[in-house]
């Protein structure tokens, strides 16, 4: 059975680095906030920060978890719809 939407397939094996590279966007942009700060204030900043990008990496791999999902039921049901074709008769053009 051929596969369907390789771009989407591409996506979800290079899942890891996207997420990985969202969370680091956000890390960067919170460690240069939180420079800015100093202090306490500034630590803190970089504790939330530390927090929203672990959060963003989590929304990032479930949101790829469910494209793959929505692939294997996909997959799932061509099968099943192939499964329960009866086979052509010899001979006919279908």
């Amino acid at each position: 059975m051929d596969e369907r939407y390789p771009y989407i397939r591409f996506v979800i094996d290079a899942a890891q680095v996207i997420a990985g590279a969202v969370a680091l966007i956000v890390l960067l942009g919170g460690t240069v906030s939180s420079c800015h700060c100093g202090g306490f204030h500034g630590l803190v900043s970089f504790v939330m920060s530390v927090g929203i990008a672990a959060v963003a990496y989590v929304v990032v791999m479930v949101c790829i978890e469910t494209l793959r999902v929505f692939l294997d039921i996909e997959s799932a049901a061509r099968q099943t719809l192939a499964a329960q074709r009866p086979p052509a008769a010899p001979g006919s053009t279908a």
